[in-house]
């Protein structure tokens, strides 16, 4: 008997077991996509996800693909799209990713997004039969300073309050005080996970400011777990005026990574001076709706 295929809204689901139909739409990817209720909780507040637009596909009852939607005034964004492995190579993707399409215009989206790794060939050729099409490259930098014989990991982390900083100019301030001089400082649009809208309901975040405090050239705002560190924001108007702050955060953390810095960034060449390597790239994907 062929199967019947038909969606319903991811809120029909507990975020526990929604969690669950998440984290096995991505079982065998690239990187773990394994997620929980709080990790959920929190992306719908930082990312704006519309749990009720976002569909999840099933087999008669049983789940086998799910896509998260997120929304935000005119623009709509994919937060995620995965089949279950036993259910690939069916389509099943390009179906979703419909689906998500058609919630976006429903809801008077103009704009529909999402990333997909530049390596992952059969995601894209999907997503450009729905209409998509490459608008950018978003790269992912790490560094990880070098200890002969000593693994980053198990170095200590440098408590924030007590860690120095560098006699170039970067002081603390919290990221709340930094937000309003987003815009001035950046020059390129950020990714989604990146933007203001993002920023601005984030907890559990640090800063670090070069400048006036009240007219700063540049700053960094970041989030640490132990001995590392992942900057969320980097603003300024020249690679010049972020290296101060990279090394800074360097000062503090053996490890730090970066995730969608535009291509187009001038401040590429600043993670790259303070050694920063690109270990992977995005795609971001638009369609006009």
């Amino acid at each position: 008997m062929a199967a019947s295929f038909s969606f319903v809204s991811a809120a029909s689901y507990s975020l526990e077991d929604f969690a669950e139909i998440f984290t096995r739409a991505f079982e065998g990817y690239y990187y773990p996509g394994i997620t929980t209720a709080p990790l959920l909780a929190e992306r719908a507040r930082t990312e704006q996800i519309d749990f009720h637009r976002s569909q999840v596909l099933l087999d008669d009852y049983t789940p086998c693909a799910m896509g998260v939607l997120g929304l935000r005034g005119e623009r709509a964004w994919c937060g995620g799209l995965g089949v279950f492995p036993e259910y690939r190579g069916q389509g099943l993707a390009q179906r979703v990713v419909s689906a998500l399409i058609d919630q976006a215009r429903v809801c008077g989206a103009r704009q529909f997004g999402l990333e997909v790794l530049t390596r992952n060939e059969r995601a894209i050729r999907t997503y450009q039969s729905a209409g998509l099409q490459i608008a950018r490259r978003l790269q992912i930098f790490e560094w990880a300073e070098r200890r002969a014989g000593e693994d980053p990991a198990d170095w200590p982390a440098v408590p924030l309050l007590y860690a120095s900083l560098p006699a170039n100019g970067v002081t603390e301030l919290p990221p709340a005080a930094l937000l309003p001089h987003f815009a001035r400082l950046h020059t390129v649009a950020s990714a989604w996970q990146r933007d203001l809208a993002s920023l601005l309901v984030r907890t559990g975040t640090s800063g670090l400011v070069l400048g006036h405090p009240q007219h700063p050239t540049a700053y960094l705002i970041y989030r640490y777990h132990g001995n590392e560190a992942r900057i969320l924001d980097l603003a300024a108007l020249t690679p010049e005026d972020a290296l101060p702050l990279l090394e800074a955060l360097q000062s503090r953390y053996p490890h730090i990574g970066s995730v969608n810095e535009p291509a187009e960034s001038p401040l590429i060449s600043a993670y790259l001076r303070r050694g920063f390597v690109e270990t992977d790239s995005q795609f971001e994907m638009s369609l006009a709706l």
